[in-house]
């Protein structure tokens, strides 16, 4: 008589990596002046350039979750 099967495990679910949080600007190219916070509480993106003074924000989605 043979032995039963054991059930395989699944594979484990790969984790996404980080995004980033300082990154060059697309308005000056100055490197690693914009500067990106995410308020979890009201749902809002923020990203600012520290040298041209440029802002941009918008809202959170539930995909973000995935990269945090």
């Amino acid at each position: 008589m043979g032995k039963r099967k054991s059930a395989a495990k699944p594979p484990p679910k790969k984790r996404m990596d980080k995004l980033d949080t300082v990154f060059s600007c697309p308005f000056c190219n100055h490197g690693s002046s914009v500067e990106c916070r995410i308020d979890m509480k009201n749902l809002i993106g923020e990203a600012s350039c520290r040298i041209c003074q440029e802002n941009f924000s918008t809202t959170v989605n539930g995909m973000l979750k995935l990269y945090i």
